[in-house]
């Protein structure tokens, strides 16, 4: 039992490719913020963690288009876990707790990134990141959320056998679901949780012919790839310009 399908992109490491943000530690919370603005996306990574794949790329080149971009490393070491390892269930259920995802956004992260200028908030999520986009759209302080290739519906109702429909129902603000093949039907375009709250504040752009994780780890020497990311990448930008 995973967050991702079978057919889901694995580990991408990006050896030649420098950060552009800097690394700061909030108690025992490592940050990546890049970029500046009062304008802030808390992005939310995959289950390979911080300093996987294209995750610190992607947060600079959303810095580049004008907001401050902070990445906190809610797993707390760094590398993240294979969602194909024997003990995938155990590291998701341990690191998915809410009370205190939420008491690191409110004791560290939001004064963080108040501290740095940020007044208003979006949020990006990568497969296990979306339950935290989610989680985080019921706060009054954001205005959108955007999650590639999400993993909510499963982490929600297979692995922590929470109500996603209520965490659904909850979010304040509008959300762009970019989900790829294998990933939950409900949340397809008119499936279940766009019923639920609205085509307004559940906007899908699927990518059908993407594998799961292909806008992180996708080979991008493949032409489709290397289309669909940049496709993917133009609406989440559209989104926050549209919502942020």
């Amino acid at each position: 039992m995973s967050c991702c399908p079978e057919t889901a992109w694995g580990k991408l490491q990006l050896d030649d490719y420098k950060p552009q943000g800097t690394l700061d530690t909030v108690g025992d919370l490592d940050l990546y913020r890049v970029g500046t603005g009062e304008k802030c996306i808390i992005w939310n990574y995959d289950i390979f963690g911080l300093n996987a794949g294209r995750t610190k790329m992607l947060a600079d080149m959303f810095a580049e288009c004008g907001y401050m971009v902070i990445i906190p490393d809610w797993f707390r070491d760094g590398a993240g876990c294979s969602p194909f390892d024997a003990g995938v269930f155990q590291f998701i259920s341990s690191r998915t707790q809410w009370s205190k995802i939420y008491k690191d956004w409110s004791e560290k992260v939001l004064p963080y990134a108040k501290k740095h200028g940020a007044k208003r908030f979006g949020s990006v999520g990568t497969c296990w990141g979306s339950y935290v986009v989610l989680r985080l759209s019921a706060e009054p302080d954001f205005h959108a959320g955007v999650s590639f290739h999400p993993s909510h519906t499963k982490i929600a109702t297979q692995l922590l056998k929470e109500d996603c429909t209520a965490m659904v129902k909850g979010i304040k603000c509008p959300q762009l679901m970019c989900p790829a093949q294998g990933d939950s039907e409900e949340d397809m375009e008119g499936k279940e949780h766009q019923t639920l709250v609205g085509a307004e504040m559940w906007e899908v752009q699927e990518f059908l012919e993407m594998q799961h994780g292909w806008i992180t780890r996708g080979d991008l020497k493949d032409e489709k790839i290397k289309r669909d990311v940049q496709a993917g990448l133009e609406a989440g930008f559209a989104f926050f310009k549209k919502h942020l």
